[in-house]
């Protein structure tokens, strides 16, 4: 008999498997949060006012990200984010290519997703283990939908005290914690919070909280978060200003009524935000009580800019129904829009930076080599794929589909090391587009042809250069519809107007948006949420 396959196989037994076992184990938790329509600066680590401690924690221990770009609207965010293509090569929700719980579910990981899906299919048969949360674009966050599933099993288990946020957390909490099971598998978890996209609901003790905060109006907040911005040293004080906008009305033109109602409905936003703060600090101790916080990579990110839209203010107010209600459904409305995407342009679907660019986070205590400060460095959701998968050692077996991918992993930033783009970034949806290189931005909101800036002299997109520079237009013009033609497979570009949505108007700010007005507190209703003297 021949003893040398016997010998390597007791050799394996005694030693790769321990070996095996501790690349797996070494391999780290991660964590992917994902909120939904949140402004740029509402997180106090960002410039604002609400209160999130949790994520201020996170981002003084770990990484702000404040150059990290997101395409501008749920489904395609989301597409992106999960596969690391560029939305018009994966389709619309998803429509072909793996994503990253797949990959990681092949790689011996434990993948789950709680709380908002709003993707092709059904996560349980897209590689996640655990699903716990609801299919569509947006549910009742007291009342649920009937979208919610517990797997792929109907849930209605709602209850008096549902409240999709806490349901969210404590879901999260659980899959960290696995009690019961005996692997020790690294886990994948994809907590994708609802909040606060619409429809604005919360407790009415915690809107109480933040009630009167908002009375000093959109421009005054705003201008308090970009202060403070400057302050943290994520914008220069010389970096020019984008002007107010022209579809706005000024806060003090605004009647009594007018400012009461605009105060709840940002109230209500806020204690949206602060009670999802509180439920990741919930999971954040679960990983302290399970000895995991120190190799879990914890990435916060935000889907797309503030919700700018009001299209539902007169129905609700027919029916008797203020933001915070159960079964209402309002929206922030431009002016809270415009202070919550501090200090950018546009909002919500726009491809200017108000509606694509989010304040991220990274967290991970094992891996980021000089916490505490800021990386400025240009990002994109498609790189966060790339970037998992290379934390996950699956790069090398995966040289091939990771050629394929849009993204760049930014494992060497979280390093302290250097990450360079050479690509430029693409953006589209509906009749919004845009180019980003390293000097120039190329954008075009509601169809309206495009405006070139030097992103270098000025970030905020102010200065419109695109009759001064029409051969820079044509040229980067140009590099965008090979793209759109390469991505898409179509043979030109075809824009679908936004204002023929029911969902959204023109947002432009300079003279093309469709005006703000302000809806206005009812008499019969101000005695529901009225703050005591």
């Amino acid at each position: 008999m021949n003893k040398k396959p016997l010998l390597s196989f007791l050799f394996c037994c005694a030693f790769g498997l321990p070996i095996l076992q501790a690349r797996q184990n070494d391999r780290p938790n991660i964590i992917l949060i994902v909120a939904d329509d949140l402004g740029y600066s509402d997180l106090g680590c960002y410039g604002g006012e609400i209160k999130t401690l949790n994520l201020d924690k996170m981002a003084n221990k770990g990484l702000r990200l404040p150059n990290m770009y997101n395409a501008g609207m749920c489904v395609i965010s989301r597409s992106s984010l999960l596969t690391g293509r560029w939305w018009p090569k994966t389709g619309y929700g998803i429509e072909k290519d793996p994503n990253i719980a797949q990959k990681l579910k092949a790689s011996g990981y434990r993948t789950g997703i709680v709380g908002k899906w709003h993707l092709n299919g059904e996560p349980n048969d897209k590689g996640f283990d655990y699903f716990f949360g609801f299919l569509g674009g947006y549910s009742s966050y007291f009342e649920g939908s009937k979208d919610y599933r517990l797997n792929q099993q109907p849930f209605n288990n709602f209850g008096e005290d549902f409240y999709s946020t806490d349901a969210f957390s404590d879901r999260a909490v659980q899959f960290v914690e696995n009690k019961g099971n005996t692997d020790n598998r690294p886990f994948f978890l994809y907590l994708s919070y609802q909040a606060p996209h619409n429809p604005l609901q919360a407790s009415k003790e915690e809107i109480m909280a933040y009630r009167g905060t908002y009375l000093q109006g959109w421009q005054a907040i705003r201008e308090a978060r970009i202060k403070n911005q400057i302050k943290f040293g994520i914008i220069d004080s010389a970096t020019p200003l984008p002007k107010f906008p022209e579809n706005l009305p000024d806060w003090d033109a605004l009647t009594p009524e007018q400012k009461d109602l605009e105060d709840l409905r940002m109230s209500v936003y806020a204690a949206m935000v602060e009670r999802m703060d509180k439920g990741i600090g919930k999971l954040m101790q679960a990983l302290e009580t399970n000895d995991q916080a120190e190799n879990t990579l914890i990435l916060f990110m935000s889907d797309n800019g503030t919700d700018s839209f009001s299209v539902m203010d007169n129905v609700m107010l027919e029916r008797g129904l203020l933001p915070g209600d159960i079964g209402s459904n309002y929206q922030p409305g431009t002016g809270w829009a415009y202070a919550s995407v501090a200090p950018n342009r546009l909002y919500k679907i726009s491809q200017h930076n108000g509606g694509v660019k989010t304040g991220a986070i990274a967290y991970w205590p094992k891996g980021i080599t000089i916490p505490g400060g800021l990386r400025n460095e240009k990002l994109h959701m498609v790189d966060v794929m790339p970037t998992i998968l290379d934390l996950a050692d699956i790069v090398q077996n995966e040289s091939r589909s990771m050629e394929r991918l849009a993204g760049k992993s930014f494992v060497p930033l979280l390093k302290g090391n250097v990450f360079k783009r050479k690509s430029p970034l693409y953006f589209q949806f509906m009749d919004n587009r845009a180019i980003r290189t390293k000097k120039w931005s190329l954008v075009e909101v509601d169809g309206t042809g495009w405006e070139l800036y030097n992103i270098k002299k000025d970030p905020l997109e102010t200065n419109d250069l695109s009759r001064i520079l029409p051969k820079k237009v044509d040229e980067l013009a140009g590099d965008w519809l090979h793209w759109w033609i390469t991505e898409s497979g179509e043979t030109t570009y075809t824009p679908k107007s936004t204002s023929t949505s029911p969902h959204y108007t023109s947002q432009g700010d300079r003279g093309t948006g469709d005006p703000y007005t302000p809806s206005a507190m009812p008499e019969n209703l101000k005695a529901k949420y009225q703050k005591k003297p």
